[in-house]
């Protein structure tokens, strides 16, 4: 009884953190340009790099929900993921999962431990997906840097058409100390690669015509 009560507070502290990282108001944003149909923002904060890309998809939302809740997939639209793999599914709306990032040399690889967590509104039928790091959960591995306080958050919302707003939010120290080249990959290259795989996939028929009992479409 204890141990789920711990369990508990703790979800609802790292809730409670990602939400003041994420309150974000949209006057604090800084637009960076757009490129490839994604708009990207950036904002720092003092130890932290806040980005946010934003951009459409015309996928139903239970492919999207399908697309996130397939973890072995991830690696296949992830910038620079060269594996990933289910720790825990608790429900088909929250996952745990670990992803490996491959850098290039001198830099060490990357890994990070993910809570992801789905929630829709039932009357808006918005999906928001947010994945708060956990470093703990596995010991870490020789020669590999675990990722500790990388927060993401993506939301989609639908529109007119089956068209969809897609937005990421990440909130990183990963490029902390790091060259410049790097950060520029963090901040840019990295999260913008990625919405565009995202969208990408989201084309292939299995998504298109997915139907899932616990989403909204």
């Amino acid at each position: 009884m204890m141990q789920t009560l711990f369990r508990f507070i703790c979800l609802m502290l790292a809730m409670a953190h990602i939400q003041t990282l994420f309150a974000q108001k949209q006057s604090d944003w800084e637009y960076k340009g757009e490129k490839d149909g994604i708009k990207i923002y950036h904002q720092k904060t003092p130890g932290l790099l806040h980005i946010k890309l934003a951009t459409s998809v015309k996928a139903p939302l239970s492919g999207i929900a399908a697309l996130f809740s397939d973890v072995d997939q991830y690696s296949v639209w992830g910038y620079k993921m060269s594996h990933s793999r289910l720790l825990h599914r608790v429900s088909p709306t929250e996952v745990w999962y670990y992803a490996k990032y491959d850098l290039p040399w001198p830099l060490d690889d990357r890994d990070i431990i993910l809570q992801s967590k789905m929630q829709q509104d039932p009357v808006t039928r918005r999906i928001v997906v947010t994945n708060t790091p956990h470093p703990a959960y596995l010991p870490e591995y020789k020669g590999i840097m675990r990722i500790k306080n990388t927060n993401t958050r993506w939301t989609f919302v639908p529109g007119k058409d089956g068209w969809v707003y897609l937005e990421q939010q990440i909130a990183t120290d990963s490029a902390k100390d790091m060259p410049e080249w790097f950060v520029n990959m963090t901040a840019d290259t990295g999260p913008r690669e990625t919405a565009k795989a995202v969208r990408k996939i989201l084309k292939k028929e299995q998504y298109q015509a997915v139907k899932l009992a616990h989403i909204k479409d």
